[in-house]
């Protein structure tokens, strides 16, 4: 759960509370969320290799 919320106060805008409204707070939240989702999402995986296709090298 901290690392979470970590990763959320990474966005500048959620580390302080500027908003009058929660709803755009929360907005706000909501877009750090689509952000950080994206980016692992198209983030490109490690593919491990395969030990016999090694040895047949």
């Amino acid at each position: 759960m901290e690392r979470s919320l970590s990763w959320l106060m990474r966005a500048r805008r959620n580390s302080r509370d500027y908003e009058r409204l929660p709803e755009h707070a929360e907005a706000h939240i909501t877009w750090a969320n689509i952000t950080l989702m994206t980016r692992r999402i198209s983030r490109a995986k490690r593919v491990k290799a395969d030990p016999s296709v090694l040895k047949a090298a």
